[in-house]
């Protein structure tokens, strides 16, 4: 009986005529458990986190790491880039232009980080950090210290991160998030040592959490590129410059997507900081992380989307393409509802979580809910956008709604406060919910025309 009931489900759930579809599904399912794990462990680094510091430190933490993230630019979106067309290049199991277009973005990758980390760690002892965070002076040294072990995990981790992007190509975006999810079980466990031998420090705290993720991503490419992925395993022999300007025609589109990104979701804790408080930057995060949890489900779910709708598109299978999409959006509207019963019981989930360590006013709350989904129906609409490669559009209203963004965040938090910051980003965020729903439907119902169908 039981092994008909897990026949049953399994032929329901992980096997499919689809090929595409059933790789669709047995991620969604690997994914489920990883994410899973990763709920548990970054619901209990919060509490644990602030346990060893306090409020204030957690918050400068925060902010400084949100600064770290700006390197991000400088990727000028080559490793998406190299996700669609490593991707196209598999459905057409032309494994040699995958191993050249792997091997020529490490290249690349090396070029810019390592340099970039060099004149980094230079300029790092001249900035005035307690002035450009609203700290106090006591702290400069510290930020400073901090931001050097910070720069260069993270530049290690841009170069080794490019396995990510290979990982999505092959359609296995469950072992991508497996890789993170291990440097914060990592984190936790460095967290726990310091909390109980040494006292609170910021540099310690950046240790933990920076150094983690680069290891996992080393080792992972040293097994992975030996096994799975030796296919398509770097070769200095492979590396061919002239998939250079392809590489980067479709990663500075990106690029641009990835600006806004950075600069909605990594200013929004500077700006907080600037118009408020350290103490508003943990209020926001901690909010952004508990009203996260009711999307959790949905954003796994989403994530095989990206690589699967570049190879539906490659061999032009648009039945597949609106059939999924209409499965999707039902899983939006379940999830939807699931986060409005967490806006309603959140005074309560606060108090259980943190313990009564931290009171975070309502209304920072549910101006964190409306942001929270509108970016995922925003979501629903971009990944198999980005995954056909049709983000012209999105990359001009996405330099709109950066140019907007940091005035119109100024502009509501001189009157609003923390709430204003984010109010910004719900306004922005409406805007692009429509545009991009027009597009995506334009596109599936055949009837993109112009800067539409770009």
């Amino acid at each position: 009986m039981i092994q008909l009931n897990y026949k049953h489900i399994k032929d329901k759930f992980l096997t499919s005529q689809n090929v595409r579809t059933a790789s669709v599904k047995k991620n969604i399912l690997a994914s489920i458990l990883i994410k899973g794990i990763s709920i548990f462990v970054s619901l209990l680094i919060v509490p644990i986190t602030l346990g060893y510091v306090n409020s204030t430190l957690y918050g400068i933490w925060l902010t400084i790491s949100s600064v770290m993230l700006w390197l991000n630019f400088f990727d000028v979106g080559l490793t998406l880039g190299l996700k669609n067309r490593l991707g196209e290049a598999l459905a057409k199991s032309n494994f040699s232009l995958g191993k050249s277009l792997v091997s020529t973005t490490y290249v690349i990758m090396i070029f810019v980080f390592v340099p970039l980390c060099i004149i980094l760690e230079f300029f790092v002892p001249f900035i005035p950090w307690n002035k450009l965070l609203n700290v106090s002076e006591i702290y400069n040294n510290e930020i400073g210290y901090a931001f050097y072990v910070m720069i260069f995990c993270f530049s290690i981790q841009m170069i080794a991160g490019v396995l990510t992007s290979v990982v999505s190509a092959f359609q296995k975006v469950a072992l991508s998030s497996l890789f993170p999810v291990l440097g914060n079980v990592l984190t936790l466990l460095l967290i726990l040592l310091f909390a109980k031998f040494s006292t609170p420090s910021l540099l310690k705290l950046s240790l933990a959490v920076s150094v983690t993720t680069p290891i996992v991503l080393i080792i992972a490419s040293i097994y992975f590129y030996k096994t799975t992925f030796r296919s398509v395993s770097p070769s200095v022999e492979y590396v061919n410059f002239k998939y250079v300007r392809d590489l980067f025609n479709l990663g500075l589109k990106f690029f641009v997507i990835q600006i806004q990104v950075v600069v909605f979701l990594q200013t929004t804790n500077i700006l907080i900081s600037n118009v408020s408080s350290p103490n508003d930057v943990t209020y926001y995060n901690v909010a952004y992380k508990y009203m996260s949890v009711g999307m959790m489900l949905y954003n796994i779910l989403m994530t095989p989307l990206w690589p699967a709708f570049t190879d539906a598109y490659t061999k032009k299978d648009y039945h597949w393409m609106k059939n999924i999409y209409r499965k999707f959006q039902k899983v939006f509207f379940c999830s939807f509802i699931f986060l409005v019963v967490l806006l309603i019981i959140s005074p309560f989930a606060y108090k259980l979580w943190l313990n009564s360590q931290l009171e975070v006013p309502y209304s920072m709350t549910f101006i964190v809910f409306l942001y929270v989904a509108l970016a995922s129906w925003c979501s629903l609409q971009i990944f198999p956008l980005n995954g056909i490669g049709k983000i012209r559009l999105q990359t001009y209203v996405c330099l709109i709604g950066l140019f907007f963004h940091i005035p119109l965040a100024l502009l509501l938090g001189e009157y609003l406060g923390a709430v204003g910051v984010v109010a910004s980003l719900v306004i922005i965020h409406l805007i692009y919910a429509i545009i991009y729903t027009i597009q995506i439907r334009k596109i599936l119902n055949n009837k993109a025309l112009g800067i539409w169908n770009e």
